[in-house]
């Protein structure tokens, strides 16, 4: 077995997926503009080394790993992935290496319900929170290895998995959460999110995620999106605030097909405002917003 697997992040496309996006008005603030579609859904794949002659096995669930090497490291020191499932191939599978895909297909579903277990909360969309996959390199492969690991990352705002200490189990279930908001400077309802930090300028703030589905389910209309997200993003708004206010608007994004084949099946709700703010909103009330 080679020391190291093949890396495949699914942080890139989850700041891809979402295609389309809608905002709804909350007391009176202006609906944004016309719709903005992603980028084409791309992923980062790194080449497999030679095996070397004792290769460690891969990390188990619960163990951490860095970079991509698969073998496990403390989780108490730096590292990039915290493994949610280990996991093997079926005989379905071709008999040379597939092609990253093919294995998205077969396993990113299970890779995204693993990360929502895990971390406490299926709503880690609107977090810098995502789910990975490590597997079995082309050496490996060929030999007949058939491993996969199932893994949560911190991701950059250009989906690179961020070396972090301390686990991440259980995180969203508490407060704790809250440190991990993801934030764009582009206002969600027109273009992608691009993810910069909430303690400085923002114009969209993610509040939590609804769901539509599984990814073997028909992929749902836009009017199918729209009807579920409009009375959820306005509920999960309002409650964000504490009151419902004329200057935050409500507005969501939801993936494309491809992706929702992949697991990607949450739409993505947010607080958006016209001007960027340099705090996130959370229980503001009535209070002025900070500019």
């Amino acid at each position: 077995m080679s020391r190291h697997g093949r890396v495949l992040s699914a942080a890139v496309l989850v700041a891809a997926v979402t295609l389309s996006a809608c905002a709804s008005q909350v007391a009176g603030t202006p609906t944004p503009a016309e719709q903005a579609d992603a980028a084409p859904p791309q992923a980062a794949v790194t080449t497999t080394p030679p095996p070397s002659e004792q290769a460690p096995q891969p990390a188990g669930m619960g163990e951490c790993v860095a970079g991509n090497d698969p073998a496990p490291v403390d989780c108490a020191q730096p590292h990039t992935v915290e493994i949610t499932k280990a996991g093997t191939f079926g005989s379905g599978m071709p008999a040379e290496s597939p092609d990253r895909e093919t294995v998205f297909a077969e396993v990113f579903p299970e890779c995204r319900q693993a990360a929502a277990e895990y971390l406490g909360s299926d709503s880690y969309d609107a977090t810098t929170l995502g789910a990975w996959l490590l597997w079995a390199g082309q050496e490996d492969w060929t030999a007949g290895d058939r491993w996969y690991r199932c893994g949560v990352a911190q991701l950059s705002g250009d989906g690179q998995a961020q070396s972090r200490t301390g686990s991440v189990r259980g995180i969203l279930a508490d407060e704790r959460g809250h440190e991990f908001q993801s934030c764009s400077s582009v206002r969600p309802s027109q273009e992608v999110p691009q993810q910069v930090p909430c303690d400085g300028p923002h114009t969209g703030e993610a509040i939590g995620t609804v769901r539509m589905g599984n990814s073997g389910d028909t992929f749902p209309s836009d009017q199918q999106f729209n009807d579920a997200a409009a009375p959820a993003c306005r509920q999960a708004l309002r409650e964000y605030l504490g009151t419902t206010r004329d200057d935050v608007a409500a507005s969501w994004r939801w993936p494309d097909q491809v992706n929702w084949r992949h697991g990607f099946t949450n739409v993505t709700c947010y607080a958006e405002t016209q001007d960027p703010v340099t705090r996130p909103l959370r229980g503001i009330g009535s209070s002025p917003l900070p500019q």
